[in-house]
C-alpha cells in the first residue's frame, strides 16, 4: 500500500506538469528519479513536496511528512484505472487544520498500510516521530512472531506444527480476525495484536448504531456495510460464516496476491466456490442452479456473487462487492432506499416489480431477518420508542449473529429508560459473544432506581476474557459515580481504569478523545490527569468545548486563580455559563 515514490512505485502521469485542481494550481515534477508536488495550499507560499505513495491498483494518493511529523495525504490523487488526477476531498472528509483542510494519515489511516507501525505522538509538542518497520504488508501481520519457524526452517528439522500461525488451522473467529485487524471499521482499544490474538482485546468494531449520520454512512439501515474497507463486518453478518464457518481464505485462496481481479476462481461466471458448500446445487446442477436462479444462462442471474454480492459497496471511485452474502430485499429498498441485486441489473424496473418477482419465487419468509433489523435500526435512529420491541427480538435472537445483536443493543441504549430494556441490557453483559458483552456493557444507561441492579452484572464483566468488555464496563461505572470497589474486585477496577488511560494515550492526538478521557479522570477524582486531557484536547481544537471541564479539574486540584481565569472567559452564550457561574461564585475569594 504505501511505498517510496521512485519511478517503479509512482503511477500517476507527472509530465503533465501544472494541473487545477478544486480551482487551486499544483505543479508536478521529476528530478533524478523523485517525484515532487508543488503547492501553496499548506502555507500560503510555493512549497515543493516529496515522500511516499499511497495504493496502486485502483487510486493513488501522495504522501509527504511535514515539519512537525504529520505525514498528510496531498491534494492531487491519481486515477488508475481512468488515467486522470483528482483531488482527494472529493472521496473523503479531511480533518481541519488551521486555515487548510488536509488528511493525516499517520491520525486515522494509523496501522494498515504499513507494519509494525509506531504513532509516536508527543503529547508535549504535538509532533509526531511515526515508525514502522516495513512498507506494505509483511510476514508477520498475518502470521504472526516469525523467528521459531525461521529458526525451524535453518535448523534442517522437521517443520513443528505451531511454530508459526496458519490462518486456516484456526477456528473462523481467530481466521478472520486476522483480516479485521485492517479490514474492519474498529476503534483501537490496544496495539500489539498478533495474527491468532482475540481480535476483541484490541479492537471494537463501530458498528451502525455508532456511526454519526451524515450524507455518506458506513452502513446501509439494516446494517449491511455500505463503505469500503469493512468487508469482515460484512462477512460476519453473512449464513455462509454464521452457519457454514466461511472464511475469507476459503473465497481469497492467494491471499499473497493483491491484484483479486486476477484470481480465477472470483470471476462472476465462476460458482464453483458456492456450489462446492451449497452442494444442493452441485448435484444435477444445471437444472438446480436453473431452478434456484429462475435465469437463462449465461445471464448475470445465473451468477451467484452478481445475486448475493452486488456492487453496493462504495470504494474510492468504484463500487465493491458486499460481503454479507445476503439475499434482494425490496422492501428495504421501497422502505429504506437500500439497493437489491435485482434493480442493479434490471434498471428498467422498480423495487414494487423485483417485490412481486422474488415473492412469487421464493416466498417471504426467507428476507424477514433483514426487512426487520431495517425497520428496527432506522425507528431507533429516529428515537422512535416502536423500534423497542423489535430491537429487543433482535438482541434474543442467537441465529441473528453477533454482529446484528450488537447493533440491536447499542440502538437499545436510546431507550434505557424501559425497564424491559435495562433487563435486556444488563442480561447481554453475560452473553456468550464479547461483541455484545462489551455493547451492552457501553450502553447500559441506568435510572437512580436501577442503579443497584446494574452493579452486580457491571462488576463481573470487570473480570471478563476480553478487553473491550472490561474496559466497557469500567467506563459505565465510573459515569455512575462508582470509584472504588471491595476486595479483589477493587483491584480488577484498578486494572480496567488503567486499560482506558492506556487507550486514552493512544489517541493523544485526538480531540473528541481527549474531552471524553478528561471527563472519565473528573469521575475518578484523579483532577490532575483529566487537567492534562483536557488541556490537550483544547490544543489539538482551539473549539472544544471543554472550558467549564478544564476549570472544574483545576478547581478540584486547589487551583482557584487558573480555574477562575478560565471561567471568567466563559460567555453567556456558552450551554456551561450557568454551571461555569455557580462554580465561579464556589471558588474561595482571590487574596
Amino acid at each position: 500500500m504505501v511505498q517510496p515514490a521512485t519511478k517503479a512505485s509512482v503511477q500517476g502521469d507527472f509530465r503533465r506538469g501544472r494541473i487545477v485542481l478544486r480551482g487551486q494550481a499544483f505543479t508536478l515534477s521529476e528530478r533524478d528519479g523523485a517525484f515532487y508536488v508543488s503547492d501553496s495550499y499548506l502555507t500560503g507560499h510555493i512549497q515543493e513536496h516529496r515522500g511516499y505513495t499511497l495504493g496502486n491498483r485502483r487510486i493513488q494518493h501522495y504522501l509527504t511528512k511535514l515539519a512537525d511529523g504529520r505525514i498528510i495525504v496531498l491534494p492531487p490523487s491519481w486515477d488508475v484505472v481512468r488515467k486522470q488526477w483528482f483531488h482527494n476531498l472529493d472521496i473523503d472528509d479531511p480533518d481541519q487544520a488551521p486555515g487548510v483542510q488536509v488528511q493525516i494519515w499517520n491520525k486515522h489511516c494509523y496501522s494498515c498500510h504499513v507494519s509494525q507501525e509506531e504513532k509516536n505522538f508527543d503529547r508535549r509538542t504535538g509532533e509526531y516521530k511515526t515508525t514502522w518497520l516495513d512498507f506494505g504488508t509483511n510476514c508477520e501481520r498475518c502470521h504472526g512472531a516469525g523467528l521459531a519457524h525461521v529458526e525451524h526452517q535453518r535448523s534442517g528439522q522437521p517443520a513443528a506444527t505451531g511454530d508459526i500461525v496458519v490462518q486456516t488451522r484456526l477456528d473462523p473467529w481467530r481466521n478472520t480476525q486476522v483480516c479485521a485487524q485492517c479490514h474492519s471499521l474498529r476503534d483501537i482499544y490496544a496495539n500489539g495484536y498478533e495474527a491468532g490474538a482475540n481480535y476483541f482485546d484490541y479492537f471494537l468494531p463501530v458498528l451502525e448504531f455508532a456511526y454519526p449520520s451524515n450524507g455518506d454512512p458506513a452502513y446501509f439501515a439494516d446494517g449491511r456495510t455500505r463503505r469500503f474497507s469493512n468487508d469482515t463486518l460484512g462477512l460476519w453478518q453473512s449464513e455462509c460464516f454464521l452457519q457454514g464457518g466461511a472464511t475469507c481464505v476459503n473465497c481469497h485462496r492467494e491471499p499473497h496476491d493483491t491484484d483479486i481481479d486476477k484470481n480465477p476462481q472470483l470471476r462472476a461466471d465462476r460458482n464453483r466456490l458456492c456450489t462446492g458448500c451449497h452442494s444442493n446445487l452441485a448435484r444435477d446442477k444445471e437444472q438446480a442452479v436453473a431452478k434456484h436462479t429462475h435465469h437463462a444462462p449465461g445471464s448475470a442471474g445465473r451468477s451467484c456473487v452478481e445475486c448475493h454480492m452486488p456492487r453496493t459497496v462504495t470504494s474510492i471511485k468504484a463500487q465493491i462487492r458486499d460481503h454479507s452474502i445476503s439475499i434482494p430485499v425490496p422492501e428495504n429498498t421501497i422502505r429504506h432506499g437500500i439497493p437489491n441485486a435485482c434493480n442493479a441489473c434490471h434498471k428498467d424496473r422498480d423495487a414494487a416489480w423485483t417485490l412481486k418477482q422474488m415473492t412469487s419465487w421464493y416466498g417471504e419468509s426467507s428476507r424477514e431477518k433483514w426487512i426487520r433489523r431495517a425497520d428496527a435500526f432506522s425507528l431507533a435512529r429516529k428515537g422512535d420508542p416502536r423500534a423497542t420491541p423489535l430491537l429487543l427480538a433482535i438482541l434474543a435472537n442467537p441465529q441473528e449473529g453477533p454482529i446484528a445483536r450488537a447493533n440491536a443493543a447499542g440502538h437499545l441504549g436510546r431507550f434505557s429508560f424501559d425497564p424491559e430494556v435495562f433487563k435486556a441490557l444488563t442480561n447481554a453483559i453475560g452473553d456468550a459473544h464479547p461483541l455484545v458483552r462489551a455493547i451492552a456493557a457501553i450502553n447500559l444507561r441506568p435510572g437512580p432506581a436501577d442503579r443497584a441492579a446494574a452493579m452486580e452484572p457491571l462488576d463481573r464483566a470487570l473480570g471478563d476474557p476480553a478487553a473491550i468488555v472490561r474496559i466497557g464496563a469500567v467506563a459505565t461505572l465510573v459515569s455512575l459515580g462508582v470509584r472504588d470497589l471491595p476486595d479483589e474486585q477493587d483491584e480488577q477496577f484498578r486494572r480496567a481504569k488503567l486499560a482506558f488511560a492506556a487507550r486514552a494515550e493512544h489517541y493523544a492526538d485526538d480531540a473528541n478523545q481527549q474531552t471524553a478521557a478528561g471527563r472519565f479522570f473528573l469521575l475518578t477524582g484523579d483532577p490532575a490527569a483529566a487537567a492534562d486531557a483536557l488541556e490537550l484536547s483544547r490544543r489539538l481544537d482551539p473549539e472544544a468545548p471543554v472550558a467549564y471541564l478544564l476549570a472544574y479539574a483545576y478547581a478540584q486540584r486547589g487551583e482557584a486563580a487558573r480555574a477562575r481565569e478560565i471561567l471568567e472567559k466563559i460567555p453567556s452564550a456558552d450551554p456551561q455559563f450557568g454551571a461555569a457561574q455557580r462554580l465561579l461564585h464556589q471558588l474561595p475569594p482571590q487574596n
